[in-house]
Formats: structure tokens, C-alpha cells, sequence
């Protein structure tokens, strides 16, 4: 996921909110998926992330 903030079009003084941003909303998703059995949480927080960080980011901008 790290890699998917690094690239972001955001300036760098604002990647470190997109990440806690994404951590945080993450943070609920994993343990939702926690109770349905699902361990693959680096790929499917990857995935999460492509989908969110263009969302964000114009949220931020």
C-alpha cells in the first residue's frame, strides 16, 4: 500500500494523511473481513487502496 501513497499526485506533506486516511478506513474493513475467515489483507489492502487514493485525493486537494 505504501507504494500506491508514494505515487499519488499529492504533494508529499500530504501523503502522510493520506495514508493514516486509508490505514484508518482500512482498520474497520480488516476487521469485517477478520469475521468472514479472509487472511489476504496485503493484497486486498492494495486493492482497497487503488480504489481510494484518486478518491482522496481530491478530497485533500
Amino acid at each position: 500500500m505504501s507504494d500506491i501513497v508514494f505515487q499519488s499526485k499529492l504533494p508529499d506533506s500530504q501523503k502522510a494523511e493520506l495514508d493514516r486516511l486509508i490505514k484508518s478506513l482500512l482498520n474497520d474493513v480488516n476487521t469485517k473481513i477478520t469475521h468472514l475467515g479472509i487472511n489476504n489483507f496485503i493484497r486486498l489492502n492494495d486493492e482497497i487502496a487503488k480504489i481510494l487514493v484518486p478518491i482522496l485525493e481530491d478530497k485533500i486537494d
